[in-house]
Order: C-alpha cells, then structure tokens, then sequence
C-alpha cells in the first residue's frame, strides 16, 4: 500500500472534532496504539504541534501509563479544540539512554509525516515535550531550522544530551516557551534554570514560567492549567502573519 494511500485514507478517517483517532501510517485504533492524532473542527490547512511524551510512558507503556495518569487523549484533545492539528508518536523501544538516539529519529519522522499532511500547514508546525520528550525537543530544535516554535516542559538531562543542547543553543530558530513547576525535582529546576539562562544570553526569543500551584513533575501528564498558557503561545507563534 502506497504512501499516498494511507495518507488519503488517514485524512477520510480523521472527521470529527476533538476525537481522539490514530494514524492511518501506525496501528489504528486498538489497545496499545503508536500515534494519537486529533484534527481540529472545520477546514485546513491546519496549525500542528507534535508532542513528545515523558519517560513514563516507555517504561510502563500507553495503557499502564493512562491508568497512572498519563492522559495523552486529553491533552491531545483540548489542543486540537483550539485549532490545533495534535499529533502524539507513542515512542517505541522503552526507557534509557540507548534508546534516546532511536527516540530521536521517531520524533523526527513524525514531524516530517505531519508536514505532509493534507490538512496541515507544513510552515506552521510547532515541537512539544515535557521531561524525556522536553530533552527531545530541545535536541531536535538546535538542529531544526523550520520549526515555528518549541514547548520545553520540564526537560531531563540523560547522559549529557542536554548539555551537548545547550552548546548548540546558538544555532536555535524557533522561540521558545519554557515550563516547570516548583515543587518538582531539583533536577528539573536545575536544567529550566540552565536551559533559561543559556537562551537568554544568546538573546533567543523564550517565554519562561515557573508554576507555582502544585502538581511537580505530574503536572505535564495530562490537560493541566499549563495549557492556557502553552495554547496562548501556539497562537502567537503560529498565527500565520
């Protein structure tokens, strides 16, 4: 079966507003799915955000990890209500730091997938990910020259990946909305610092929030209060204008 093909019967299956379905390209539907993707009410070409989930989810799996909490249908939901095409790759090959450079690839092969879209707008697609999925953000970013933003929640250092990111900052395009609550880790406090710290003196467009209102590490797992904010700036950053 044909690229084209599956994209074609992926765009005929993807109909209804804010319901959560899976890629024609990946396993559709069923217990343990590869890819959720919501398309927003109405005509494209869309806006699109890839999101990049946490470690969690590769170590305990999609279903174990919704039972924990990790609600990826909801927040997959509420961004495509704004207008946003919302597509979540469920990494495969679990935790660790051999499968970071795998993981990498996946996260890039999802992006060029959703570029070819039909109903996405190739020049308006934004790179999310909290924790493992931040890390991934950030690493793919300093490489990526047209992506039109990035969403940094809560990013893990795993080896020296993140480091490496950092010395690479100045070839970073995209501006940045970074995010972490401060009752999480002091890892994670650490790296929102340094990530933070880093953008600013290469003088990169970056939106930085520090939470306060609860929730730690947990708080980037499903539709949390954080999303107004991460919404507001899809908005600005991918109006179009």
């Amino acid at each position: 079966m044909s690229r084209e093909y599956l994209i074609f019967l992926l765009f005929l299956t993807i109909q209804a507003y804010g319901v959560v379905v899976f890629s024609a390209e990946y396993r559709i539907g069923g217990a343990n799915p590869e890819a959720l993707l919501c398309r927003p009410q109405g005509k494209g070409p869309f806006p699109a955000i890839v999101h990049s989930h946490g470690v969690g989810v590769d170590t305990v799996g999609y279903q174990k990890a919704l039972k924990r909490g990790y609600n990826l249908p909801a927040i997959c939901k509420e961004l495509s209500a704004d207008g946003f095409l919302t597509f979540l790759p469920i990494r495969q090959g679990g935790p660790g730091l051999r499968n970071l450079p795998p993981h990498k690839i996946q996260v890039l092969e999802t992006i060029d997938y959703v570029k070819r879209l039909p109903d996405v707008d190739p020049s308006r697609v934004a790179l999310s990910g909290n924790s493992r999925g931040g890390l991934l953000a950030l690493m793919i970013g300093v490489e990526q020259s047209d992506l039109k933003a990035l969403v940094i929640m809560a990013p893990a250092e795993i080896g020296r990946n993140f480091a490496n990111a950092l010395s690479q900052i100045s070839s970073l395009n995209a501006p940045v909305l970074l995010l972490v609550e401060a009752s999480d880790a002091p890892e994670f406090q650490n790296n929102f610092d340094a990530l933070d710290r880093v953008l600013r003196e290469h003088n990169k467009g970056v939106k930085s929030i520090r939470y306060d209102r609860g929730g730690g590490h947990n708080l980037f797992h499903g539709a949390g209060y954080y999303l107004e904010d991460v919404k507001a700036f899809l908005h600005e950053k991918l109006s179009g204008k």
